[in-house]
């Protein structure tokens, strides 16, 4: 192996005893530092665009998954409320009958039980 390296070496010596090597021009370096940055910037305009449009779509998901969840919600509440109307409609007179309560009373403890349920099925529930 060290009979390949020198003859190597031999051949390159020999080499450069042939062929010079061209002359650079004065500012060969700064050209090469000036392009290689100016690559460099060109990427990175690249990626930042890229992580922009990247960005404004994740945004724009956002938004049309919030719009989507205040409709289902006004959906539910205006649901919700239907329902409660209903129900204290079929069962005020049903109640009155029952109790004897007048209706001034009924109506605003029906609306506190209707609250209160709807209330307590939104509490966060805890598993072990």
């Amino acid at each position: 192996m060290t009979e390949t390296y020198d003859s190597n070496d031999a051949l390159h010596r020999a080499l450069e005893n042939v062929f010079t090597a061209p002359a650079l021009p004065t500012n060969f370096r700064m050209e090469l530092r000036n392009r290689i940055l100016h690559e460099r910037m060109q990427h990175l305009d690249a990626r930042r665009h890229e992580l922009e449009r990247e960005h404004a779509l994740a945004l724009e998901q956002l938004r049309q998954g919030h719009v989507r969840l205040q409709r289902d919600t006004l959906a539910m509440i205006v649901g919700v409320a239907f329902a409660a109307g209903a129900c204290a409609h079929l069962a005020l007179p049903w109640l009155q009958n029952l109790m004897g309560v007048d209706g001034a009373i009924t109506l605003p403890l029906l609306a506190v039980a209707a609250g209160l349920a709807a209330g307590a099925s939104f509490l966060p529930t805890q598993s072990h």
